[in-house]
């Protein structure tokens, strides 16, 4: 190895005292970094460490006012830029986050007891948000998981809330999962179970009292800040995460409930559990004689609303409509809303069942009452020669009928034979003849002509005056058409008759 020149040894240090850089001095000096590292080697430490001088940087001026506010604050990174920077800092976060971590004074937790959990007695429950890819599209999907905390056995479910009717839903499926009910079950603070409003004062969600006490478990809601109580149901949310969620995609949502019960089956519930050392699903079968049983009668979860059968014999929920019978058109209905159906109740009775339909503005029609809607065609044209026979005035009245009332103009037709029924067809005609003087073509306008009450048309909102009750079927007799003679349809009016007796 041979010795470089004196006069370049001296060039290096000069080149490196200006520098402060092996790599700079090597470029300048055109020479190999090793030469300039065994020239500075044989330097003395004291000199080579004076002839680097230090960096300046935009911090030095504000480091008292860092450390103050680091120390003493106890402020972020972000809230010590925003107090430093009207003070003149131009420089960057990047290097002031760097700095105050190397400042800042580290946070030691002190040590925690262990927390015993009785055979039976505890479950924890809570909700964590993950990010998945459904149907090609990203997601965030809120993962509400129940855990036991003795056999750490662990149920859970993908939503896209995190609503009472979702924290129900999956209790219900946990009880179910395992044929059993924990003694007691831990929350934090959250509005759809309970929450702490007061020293020593817990507020419990009336409805999801109710649903604690139809199982018999006890509702517990832990202080804020309790993290570590709450520890059991927080961390599976990271392998939740890790291993059944990470890199995979999912079809719909469907495939994503469908993927997750099956990773509970074949992986969380039997693998061996680092801490236990044993399958949560072993220690389960020991837990399981120490915990309550199901009720006999089970807690049914739904929200009420009362709503009219329409004309297309259909009730509206949201965007969407659902079928019943078409003889049930115009009939009010009590819908009860499930998380994932509903039913439709008239007169205590269950008339029908549909799931939810996905999109908006679509009609769920079942194939029975389409069937049955397609069996009113021939009733509705038995009707429609029947109503005919009431005269000319008839005829432009069911055209009327059609027009505005499209498929229910049936069940309208069916109304005003009644009416001819009971108070004659000279009557009905000469009312049929008024309303459409106003253009309101029902059987309703119909009616309230013959009872003698206003009717409202859409060129006079304010309504026809009142006709005198003891002169209406005078009157009405002189609106009639000739040859009102209905007899033909007598039989089908009978029937029609006792239809009307049956809901009187």
């Amino acid at each position: 190895m041979s010795r470089l020149p004196e006069r370049m040894v001296k060039k290096i240090k000069e080149t490196f005292k200006e520098t402060g850089s092996i790599r700079k001095t090597a470029t300048l000096l055109k020479v190999s970094r090793n030469a300039v590292r065994r020239t500075l080697r044989s330097t003395p430490l004291s000199r080579a460490c004076a002839s680097r001088l230090p960096r300046s940087s935009k911090l030095d001026p504000y480091r008292a006012k860092i450390s103050y506010l680091v120390r003493e604050k106890d402020l972020s990174a972000i809230r010590i830029m925003e107090e430093i920077q009207p003070m003149g800092y131009s420089g960057g976060y990047s290097i002031l986050k760097d700095y105050i971590r190397s400042i800042r004074p580290g946070k030691t937790r002190g040590p925690t007891a262990p927390i015993d959990h009785p055979v039976g007695h505890e479950a924890q429950m809570d909700w964590s948000p993950h990010r998945v890819k459904v149907g090609g599209r990203d997601l965030v999907v809120h993962t509400g998981s129940l855990i036991l905390c003795f056999s750490r056995w662990l149920h859970m479910r993908f939503f896209t809330d995190e609503t009472l009717d979702s924290v129900i839903a999956l209790h219900k499926e946990a009880f179910e999962r395992i044929q059993a009910v924990p003694a007691t079950i831990t929350y934090d603070n959250m509005t759809t179970v309970g929450r702490h409003v007061g020293p020593k004062e817990i507020w419990i969600n009336p409805r999801f009292k109710v649903f604690a006490d139809s199982y018999d478990f006890e509702v517990i809601i832990l202080q804020p800040g309790a993290k570590d109580r709450h520890g059991m149901v927080e961390r599976p949310f990271h392998y939740i995460e890790q291993n059944c969620l990470k890199g995979r995609e999912f079809r719909d949502f469907e495939h994503l409930q469908a993927h997750g019960q099956w990773w509970l089956d074949n992986r969380a519930n039997v693998r061996i559990h680092g801490t236990l050392r044993e399958k949560p699903a072993d220690r389960l079968k020991r837990e399981y004689p120490f915990l309550k049983p199901l009720p006999a009668q089970r807690f049914e979860n739904y929200r009420e609303v009362k709503r009219l059968i329409h004309r297309d014999f259909c009730v509206a929920i949201d965007t969407n409509r659902y079928s019943v019978h078409p003889d049930l058109i115009g009939r009010q209905a009590r819908v009860r809303l499930y998380l994932d159906h509903l039913e439709i109740w008239v007169n205590s009775q269950l008339v029908a069942s549909h799931v939810y339909k996905e999109e908006k503005y679509e009609r769920s029609i079942l194939p029975e009452h389409e069937q049955a809607y397609r069996g009113y065609t021939f009733q509705t044209e038995l009707l429609k020669t029947a109503f005919l026979r009431l005269g000319e005035e008839a005829k432009a009245y069911f055209e009327g009928l059609q027009r505005e009332r499209g498929a229910a103009a049936g069940y309208h037709l069916q109304r005003i034979l009644k009416l001819a029924n009971r108070y004659g067809s000279d009557v009905t005609a000469g009312a049929l003849s008024h309303a459409m003087r106003y253009g309101v073509y029902s059987a309703d306008a119909v009616s309230r002509v013959i009872y003698g009450k206003t009717i409202r048309s859409r060129g006079n909102p304010q309504g026809v005056p009142e006709l005198v009750p003891e002169n209406i079927k005078q009157w009405l007799r002189s609106c009639a058409v000739e040859n009102p003679d209905p007899s033909s349809y007598d039989r089908l009016i009978e029937g029609l008759e006792k239809d009307q007796e049956q809901e009187e």
